[in-house]
């Protein structure tokens, strides 16, 4: 099995969501990769070169990535990029600095700087290349074919203002992709949201190829989910239920991604949150097939009978509330 150095520029909107993200998708799509190194707003790792475009596929945290070519100093930069073996066509350079790295530096003259060692050994086209080479300005210097490009306006076209039916309070879709991804489900597993509210995770996970299954307690989020599936022209199942029926209702699952209600009395039936959660939380256990994972984000952090903890990440939406994103994995 040959394995490639591949490099992922992060999109550095959380510290450490985005790697997590790609080194869950890597073992979901390539067999045996590896984690080489990480910095500011990027990952180097080894996997399949046939498995990048399945990965791509399903990140929503990340930029850009391809083919790694080497790091070094910026004083160093002609002299590395002389030497480099690129595959043969024509070439166009593009930088970017990560947040706070070389701030002296003017990213046009480090593609100026590329581009003339490049140009002694290839054409330089700025419209059709055959190659785009970046420069990612980070730690180092860091270089590699962008080969995949994660579109982002793309999340953005169903983000919660553009749904027929919202919640003002729901993830936005690429932290709804990203926590679907963190379960490791595949393209044809099945993946259950137990409190699908208006569906913004459901949607992600049909969108992936997955088997999605959504549920509520509240008949017109169940309603306004159909609608919002609808208008994107995807299918899933959804159904209204309490969460503790969960498990009679659809027997096991592979994986479960959910973003309960935070406390809004509206969608909890003014059940005391800390039982809904402690409900919801057992019968993910007992739904999830043995070794499933399991993705819940809760205002504060939790602890699951009947599953591990395997990582949490925590994100500052405002003063009051602090997501806290749970991997749990059921033993």
């Amino acid at each position: 099995m040959h394995l490639t150095p591949v490099l992922f520029e992060l999109s550095g909107e959380h510290p450490t969501l985005p790697v997590a993200e790609v080194l869950a998708c890597l073992q979901a799509e390539s067999q045996g990769p590896r984690r080489l190194a990480q910095g500011p707003g990027y990952l180097l790792a080894e996997c399949e070169a046939a498995s990048l475009p399945g990965v791509a596929g399903r990140l929503g945290l990340t930029h850009r990535l391809g083919p790694y070519l080497g790091s070094c100093g910026l004083d160093e930069l002609e002299s590395t990029v002389s030497e480099l073996e690129l595959p043969e066509g024509s070439v166009c350079v593009r930088a970017r600095k990560v947040e706070g790295s070389f701030p002296q530096v003017n990213t046009h003259d480090v593609v100026r700087t590329v581009g003339r060692a490049l140009s002694l050994k290839h054409e330089i086209d700025l419209t059709a290349p055959d190659l785009t080479i970046r420069a990612l300005l980070s730690d180092k210097v860091h270089l590699f074919i962008s080969e995949q490009e994660i579109d982002r306006k793309d999340f953005d076209r169903r983000k919660v203002a553009e749904r027929p039916f919202f919640s003002p309070i729901s993830l936005h879709p690429r932290y709804a992709r990203a926590l679907i991804n963190l379960t490791g489900a595949r393209r044809g597993d099945t993946l259950l949201d137990p409190f699908c509210g208006t569906g913004g995770i459901v949607l992600e996970a049909a969108l992936l190829g997955m088997r999605a299954i959504g549920s509520d307690i509240d008949p017109e989020m169940v309603d306004g989910c159909r609608r919002n599936l609808e208008h994107f022209g995807v299918e899933a199942e959804v159904q209204v239920a309490d969460v503790g029926d969960i498990p009679a209702m659809f027997g096991k699952v592979g994986a479960v991604a959910t973003d309960p209600p935070y406390g809004r009395a509206a969608s909890t039936k003014k059940e005391d949150i800390d039982l809904l959660y402690r409900r919801g939380i057992r019968a993910t256990a007992e739904v999830l097939n043995p070794g499933g994972r399991a993705g819940i984000v809760l205002p504060r952090e939790v602890t699951a009978e009947g599953m591990e903890l395997l990582e949490m990440h925590r994100q500052r939406v405002h003063r009051s509330l602090t997501r806290h994103y749970h991997i749990f994995i059921r033993r």
